[in-house]
């Protein structure tokens, strides 16, 4: 079982990281000057939707292989609920 918790940590860090990489890449591309206003807004909406596009199915893999997992791979949830 421990392998398959490092294979899915392995994966949501992946996704997380691609989807910062592909967001960056398109908000770069978002400042070049020869963009007319609609392609600029067009862009950084299209950058927030790979990001969470990517981090969600890389949290979801993870959420599927392991259980209960924070969105962000470097947090822990506590089991502790405070009622």
């Amino acid at each position: 079982m421990n392998i398959l918790k490092g294979f899915s940590l392995v994966v949501h860090w992946g996704s997380f990281l691609s989807g910062i990489l592909f967001a960056l890449t398109a908000l770069y591309i978002s400042v070049l000057p020869n963009l007319y206003n609609i392609q600029r807004f067009g862009l950084i909406v299209f950058a927030l939707f790979v990001f969470f596009s990517c981090s969600g199915l890389g949290w979801l893999a993870r959420y599927t292989l392991v259980g209960k997992v924070h969105f962000l791979p470097w947090k822990k949830i506590n089991d502790l609920s405070l009622i």
